[in-house]
């Protein structure tokens, strides 16, 4: 080897040693140091327990604490709140306030060095059920014309139990998907159920069966098109018919069908078969790859009918 060999050599040796020293340093003799993170939230465990004894968790004078973590200098940078735990667990509590302990725990290499509260005060109140329907959905920061996709979903409905003050707050019971994990394909999905009010925040401290649903999902996108509704009225008898019908539809599909589908038709519908007043369900014939949008499923068309007079029908015969 060469003069200047041997120095790059030694150069990179030296440079090599310098860095694994370091390493073995910060790794091994990195001084300990207490971070403090604040409004940590605390979650209960055993809310199904409690459920099946006929409770529900009604209300905390505390929701969040601050937890102080003693943990090596160098992992600071990389530990946040959401790595922090802090439960409650209620699977036992009776009806009235309960006195609970705190469980607080931080990630691997770290201990707890302080907590803002030991315990908390917990008011436990008898439980109300609901059933609601499941719908599956994006977060409100989606497209507004975006829309999923859903088939083959193992669960329509699913049961809600809580307190009857936050029962009275669950607006619908949802699988929320983010749209950056679907495309124009179906794919299988099993997500967690959430109970959620009319500005789709999660409820907190209600428990749903089942806890997940599965389906298929792929991307979809609303659109509003003419709906026709075929009309049959042959009769000519003593009454007269009228009737109302949407004018419009919206539905979803992948974007390549629905920028294919200017309009829906219903089955025909005879309205001569009515003496009374009524609300008949519309019979849609979608195109393939087409959808009714959320919210859509209950189309009807109104019939009123006005039995004539007698003077109302003598003039219809002679001017007939």
């Amino acid at each position: 080897m060469t003069e200047k060999g041997r120095k790059i050599f030694n150069i990179a040796l030296a440079l090599i040693v310098s860095i694994a020293a370091w390493v073995f340093v910060v790794y091994n003799y990195d001084p300990m140091t207490k971070e403090k993170y604040s409004d940590i939230p605390i979650t209960y465990t055993g809310l199904e327990n409690l459920a099946n004894r006929g409770y529900a968790v009604a209300e905390a004078n505390h929701e969040r604490v601050d937890v102080v973590l003693e943990q090596k200098r160098v992992d600071t940078g990389s530990i946040t709140k959401d790595d922090i735990s802090v439960t409650a667990d209620v699977s036992n509590l009776a009806s009235g306030e309960n006195t609970v302990v705190l469980h607080v725990s931080g990630p691997d290499g770290t201990s707890v060095s302080d907590v803002s509260l030991k315990t908390i005060t917990i008011n436990i109140e008898s439980s109300d059920r609901e059933e609601m329907a499941i719908s599956v959905e994006y977060p409100p920061s989606a497209d507004d014309d975006a829309e999923p996709i859903i088939e083959e979903m193992n669960y329509d409905f699913a049961t809600v139990i809580a307190t009857e003050d936050r029962l009275a707050n669950v607006d619908r019971i949802a699988a929320v998907v983010d749209p950056d994990d679907l495309n124009d394909i179906l794919r299988p999905m099993t997500v967690e159920l959430a109970a959620l009010d009319k500005d789709g925040n999660k409820v907190l401290n209600v428990v749903v069966y089942p806890e997940t649903v599965s389906f298929k999902a792929a991307a979809g996108y609303t659109k509003e098109v003419r709906l026709n509704v075929p009309v049959k009225n042959e009769s000519d008898d003593s009454f007269e018919r009228t009737f109302t019908v949407p004018e419009t539809i919206v539905i979803k599909g992948t974007k390549e069908v629905i920028n294919k589908t200017g309009s829906i038709t219903a089955a025909e519908i005879d309205i001569s078969q009515y003496y009374e007043n009524a609300e008949v369900p519309l019979l849609l014939e979608l195109p393939e790859g087409v959808y009714l949008a959320e919210g859509q499923e209950e189309l009807i068309m109104k019939i009123m009918v006005i039995e004539k007079t007698e003077e109302e029908q003598e003039e219809e015969d002679q001017t007939g």
